[in-house]
Order: structure tokens, then sequence, then C-alpha cells
């Protein structure tokens, strides 16, 4: 029964990765994860050299490997695609996880005894934030996310070249995989409260569905995590407007009626989501959503 065991449903060893906004928050921590657990090379793609050190700098084995990249233009994705081709002949699992949160865009609210702003106020301080700065939510988290996709598809079809062909009662690797970072924004109205970022992931989730169907024939799985809070500088805001200092990881760290499970997201709980994708056990996972938020998109729009 041995491939029952954790080391062999979860095992992740000799994979090879590429991972976009593997410089800070959440691509941080999937990094460190993946090298924790002896991937073969972890290509890491951001727009800072000092971001990606600094990610490399935590992790312990050694397979990280930095490519300075902008994925919102076609020309940097292409010369990190042939500076990545030149390194590895595959690529296992792509994940697309770079963006942007952009202005709040959050309208006057409502004053303590109910009344609403004008709405002549509403239009104007909306109305000022500049249609580039919308743009620009878009274009990282959605352009950027497809076009990063598109890029790295033929170092994904040559890991499913790799593949031995079927043996009878041998289950075989996983075939090649996008995993896409998503939001819990994209479904919920109040998570935060920025029409941009908001309208952004709603679209991104719907990519993640379109690029699993339209490559499932050529054996390229595509999934979506869609996190909760989890701390991060882009996530810093929030935690200062709820009072909350640290990584509130803690019991008790958020009010119940904002998290159910009354804590942010620690890296054990995005570590342990990502090793299960990338393994032996998540190769049956095409198509998914998967929500990591510990309760907190049941209970909203109901608190802010």
């Amino acid at each position: 029964m041995s491939h029952l065991q954790a080391s062999n449903l979860f095992s992740v060893k000799d994979r090879v990765v590429v991972v976009t906004g593997g410089g800070s928050g959440l691509g941080r921590i999937m990094t460190k994860a993946l090298d924790a657990n002896e991937v073969s090379k972890i290509f890491i793609l951001g727009r800072r050299e000092d971001a990606l050190q600094e990610t490399i700098s935590q992790t312990i084995n050694g397979t990280v490997i930095p490519i300075k990249c902008d994925i919102t233009s076609k020309e940097s994705l292409e010369a990190a695609y042939e500076a990545i081709a030149a390194q590895t002949t595959h690529v296992d699992l792509l994940i697309a996880n770079s963006g942007i949160m952009g202005p709040l865009m959050k309208p006057p609210q409502p004053a303590a005894d109910g009344s609403l702003p004008p709405l002549s106020q509403v239009r104007d301080e909306l109305f000022n934030v500049p249609m580039d700065e919308f743009n620009k939510v878009l274009n990282v988290n959605v352009t950027g996310s497809y076009y990063t996709v598109l890029a790295f598809l033929p170092l994904l079809e040559a890991a499913n070249k790799r593949r031995p062909a079927p043996q009878p009662g041998v289950l075989a690797a996983p075939t090649a995989q996008v995993i896409i970072t998503s939001s819990i924004a994209g479904y919920a109205r109040k998570v935060p409260f920025s029409f941009a970022y908001n309208a952004s992931k709603s679209a991104t989730t719907q990519l993640v569905k379109m690029l699993s169907t339209s490559f499932a024939y050529y054996g390229i799985r595509v999934n979506g995590i869609s996190p909760g809070l989890y701390y991060s500088d882009m996530a810093n805001h929030i935690f200062q407007a709820a009072g909350i200092t640290g990584q509130a990881i803690e019991d008790g760290s958020f009010p119940r009626e904002m998290i159910p499970a009354t804590r942010g997201g620690s890296e054990e709980d995005m570590a342990g989501l990502i090793v299960w994708l990338a393994s032996n056990s998540g190769g049956y996972i095409n198509g998914n959503i998967l929500v990591t938020d510990g309760g907190r998109i049941s209970v909203v729009p109901a608190s802010y």
C-alpha cells in the first residue's frame, strides 16, 4: 500500500515549475513550499530583481532561478520563455500568480445615521480615478495571465510528451498543469470593494474555465485558486482597516462575522494547497476553482 502513503500521494519531486509574481506574497509562499518538497527547478518571474533574490534567500534546496519579466509585455514574456527554454526541456507546472490591487475605488459610505452621500459626490470620487489606473489592473490580472499561459504552451506540451506510454494498472505522473491565482473578490461584491480588482478577478475565474476547456484535448490542465485574506503587501491595507497587526494567523485574530475561521490564511494553508495540486494526487483535477478563505465568502456581503 506504499502508493497510498503521503510521501507518494503528495510528491512533487523532480517537477519543473514556473511561478510569476514569485518575488512576494503568495508567489513567495508557493515557491518556498515547492522548493522545500524537492522539485527540480523553479523559475520565478517578476519585475524586481531584489524581490526575486529575497525569495531565493528564504528557500533551502537551491532550486530557484530568477527571471526578470513584465507579464504585461509580450516581448518580455517571450524573452523570459527563451531564457527558461535554454535551461530546461519542459515545464510541468506554470503558476500564473502575478496580480495587483490597484486603486480601491471605494465610493463614499453612508453616514452613521444611514443617510447616503449625494450621488454627485459618489460620481466625483469614482470618476476622478484615471481610466489608465482601472485598465492597468485588468491588464496585469487578466491580460497578463492570459498571455503568460500562451507563452509557455510549448514547454507544457513538452512535459506531456515526456510521459511514458500507459501501462495496465499503473498510474502515470500527472499531465502538465497551469494554476492561475484569482480571488474570492471575483465572487463577492464587498471583498474588497474595488470595481477594477473585483471585475478583474471575476474575469480571471472565467479565464480559468475557458482555458481548461480549450486545452483539455491537448492534455494541459488549468485550475484556479481563489484566496481570501492572506497577509501580503497587497492585502496589508485590509488588515490595517480592520485594526489587525501582524499576519493574524492565530485563532481570534479576526471577528467571526468577518472570517468564520477567525484568522487569516497561513503559509501552511497555501503551501498545502499548492503542493497537493502539483502532486501525484492532484492529477485528476482540471477546470476547478479552489477557494481558500477560512469561510469568508460564506459571510459576505453581510460584512465588509
